[in-house]
């Protein structure tokens, strides 16, 4: 693989990680404050709320993706929220430092990303039960994710959505965002 390519994929991964943890942490630490004013649909709003031993198990595990786990610890959480932590965290953390600069809205936008992104909520969805049976580690959950990627279902599904998105062209990885 060329090497504009492997940076391209480690870049992609890199980003869909942060994507993948914040996803972690709304599965295990979301929590309702009952004492909180209701929401505009009435209900108690969410929270994250990742304990102090749980944070520093974090920070032990899974350092460089410490930041993103206190930028949302303890603060409510809804999809805006959530979407923001990981591109504040990819800015901030990621870019320039795991992946070439001001490449974050490339890969963002990229088809590729897209398309892990897609794999990873099927997977979250096909095996939501196994992953609420019991808190499982991120690095359980990278792993498994790893394992079903590549098995042939999903691979095949990975090449559908390829299709779809790229219109049947190959994404062009050493392109730069103006």
């Amino acid at each position: 693989m060329p090497k504009e390519q492997e940076q391209f994929q480690g870049s992609v991964l890199a980003v869909l990680e942060a994507v993948m943890f914040e996803n972690w942490l709304r599965f295990y630490f979301i929590s309702e404050k009952p004492d909180a004013e209701p929401g505009p649909d009435g209900e108690p709003p969410l929270f994250m709320a990742v304990p102090v031993k749980g944070m520093e198990r974090i920070g032990s595990l899974y350092a460089h993706l410490l930041p993103l786990a206190e930028e949302m610890n303890g603060k409510p959480v809804d999809f805006e929220v959530s979407r923001r932590a990981v591109c504040n965290f990819v800015l901030e953390h990621v870019d320039g430092k795991v992946m070439p600069r001001d490449t974050a809205a490339m890969i963002f936008e990229s088809a590729t990303f897209q398309v892990q992104m897609q794999l990873f909520n099927t997977w979250v969805q096909m095996h939501e039960n196994q992953l609420d049976a019991g808190f499982m580690e991120f690095g359980a959950w990278r792993a498994l994710f790893a394992q079903w990627r590549d098995e042939p279902g999903a691979r095949e599904l990975a090449e559908k959505l390829s299709l779809a998105l790229h219109g049947g062209q190959a994404e062009q990885p050493t392109q730069t965002v103006q």
